[in-house]
């Protein structure tokens, strides 16, 4: 039997910082507790199901298993387990250099104590109250650097996963979480006007004349033209009416990247409250296991019929979650899973965030599925029928478990199909995506379009 392990969960929700409340892992469970006095603050606390509200002076008991070590609202701050992570590969590295060398089953508490705070989001976990107040004690910097050969190292070099240049990438960016995924990507800071060749570290309470971005850097052997295929996705559900952030393309040290701004933070660069679709689903569902062990009709009807407010207007988030559903299948984008799709509070509301990573990956073979998650059962032999339901049928059911109407759908899909049809013809003019991969892409996309146009009006 191991001792209880104490850390403590802060934010900046109340511009200030503050002490939300204390964690616990146990050999079995993992706790939380909120701070009497955050509780009369009225702010949101961990997640949507761990309101304080409803959590009240209670505390939360969640046992661990090998999908949640803890809390989901908590799980989500720590990189997950892969050789080919570079965020967790980082941090890993920065824990060695501290001759940190921690037993196998306590490896993502220490990454969360190290690296909990200043992420995405809303939370920021640290080991101790004092380790807290001496973190947001430090003054805001708004110095951006130069991007050259001269910064102390190599991103061709980081790219490739190098040991040896972790350290001085840390010295650079300082030990802060970054975003997970098996894309380099790093949280920093650029111009507020825009990308201009500078980089600085994430943006602090006063910083000025900076903006945060997640910047991602394209691996071209992997993933060859994927930035473009992103920024090019982006503009797509912008025409089509979504909220999407500011980007930019460029490069540096000749590797191609994207910088997106983090709709995460306000003007002010006051965190807000932010939590995926994982988290919230998860933290109310046992069963939940990944960020694709649900079905899109499960997000719907879980939007319709949770007790709690998912989205506080239910009509317009299920008509969300079908459009960006019809669009992603239009696209080619065959990932549009629980963690890329997040909520936020905004202007005393809760609502969808802004459109982020809706890169079309089926252009890359590995990745060539029509959705990572199920929906209207379609491919499911079901009762009454001999045959498999089909895909014209599986949307059908699937908008039906939405309660929209038959005319609903078909114009709704009149509209996408009308707004990305020429959307094969800017892939064409992708010059970093190989030839192969635009061929592909505007196979799949071709295909589709042909069969989803017998349902559109």
């Amino acid at each position: 039997m191991s001792r209880d392990r104490r850390a403590v969960v802060w934010t900046r929700l109340a511009t200030q910082p503050m002490k939300m409340g204390d964690l616990y892992i146990t050999d079995h469970d993992c706790r939380f507790s909120y701070d009497l006095d955050y509780l009369h603050t009225g702010l949101p606390g961990l997640g949507l199901i761990y309101a304080p509200g409803i959590v009240q002076e209670n505390t939360i008991v969640r046992p661990r298993s090998e999908f949640f070590e803890f809390l989901p609202p908590i799980q989500a701050l720590i990189p997950p387990q892969g050789e080919k992570n570079f965020q967790r590969q980082l941090i890993l590295n920065y824990l060695s250099k501290q001759a940190v060398q921690p037993p196998l089953a306590d490896v993502d508490w220490e990454i969360l104590k190290v690296a909990g705070h200043g992420g995405i989001g809303h939370l920021d976990v640290f080991e101790s109250d004092d380790r807290a107040l001496e973190w947001y004690g430090q003054p805001a910097k708004n110095e951006l650097f130069e991007v050259s050969d001269e910064l102390g190292f190599s991103l061709k070099e980081f790219l490739t996963w190098f040991d040896h240049d972790a350290e001085g990438l840390i010295n650079i960016i300082g030990p802060t979480p970054s975003v997970g995924g098996a894309i380099p990507k790093l949280l920093l800071s650029i111009a507020e006007t825009g990308w201009d060749n500078r980089i600085g570290l994430p943006t602090r309470l006063g910083a000025r004349g900076v903006t945060d971005v997640v910047l991602k850097f394209e691996q071209s052997t992997a993933y060859p033209g994927i930035n473009q295929l992103e920024a090019l996705t982006l503009d797509i559900h912008r025409e089509a009416g979504f909220e999407v952030p500011r980007y930019w393309q460029a490069e540096i040290n000749g590797i191609p990247v994207l910088a997106v701004e983090r709709f995460d933070r306000d003007k002010y660069h006051v965190p807000v409250f932010t939590e995926s679709l994982y988290s919230v689903l998860a933290s109310g569902d046992a069963d939940i296991t990944h960020n694709y062990s649900y079905s899109y009709d499960a997000i719907g009807r879980a939007i319709d019929v949770s007790p709690i407010d998912i989205v506080s207007d239910r009509q317009a988030g299920k008509l969300y979650l079908f459009k960006r559903f019809i669009l992603a299948l239009l696209t080619g984008n065959g990932d549009l899973h629980m963690e890329n799709l997040s909520l936020m509070w905004r202007d005393g509301q809760q609502l969808f965030t802004p459109v982020y990573d809706p890169t079309p990956m089926r252009a890359y073979s590995i990745h060539n599925m029509l959705t990572v998650m199920p929906f209207g059962n379609y491919g499911e032999l079901i009762a009454g029928r001999d045959v498999p339901v089909g895909l014209l049928d599986g949307i059908k059911r699937f908008a039906a478990s939405l309660k929209m109407s038959p005319a609903q759908t078909g114009a709704l899909l009149s509209e996408l199909m009308a707004l990305t049809e020429n959307y094969t013809s800017r892939i064409a003019l992708l010059d970093r995506l190989p030839q192969q991969n635009r061929d592909n892409l505007i196979s799949i996309v071709e295909k589709l379009r042909s069969r989803l146009s017998e349902l559109s009006d």
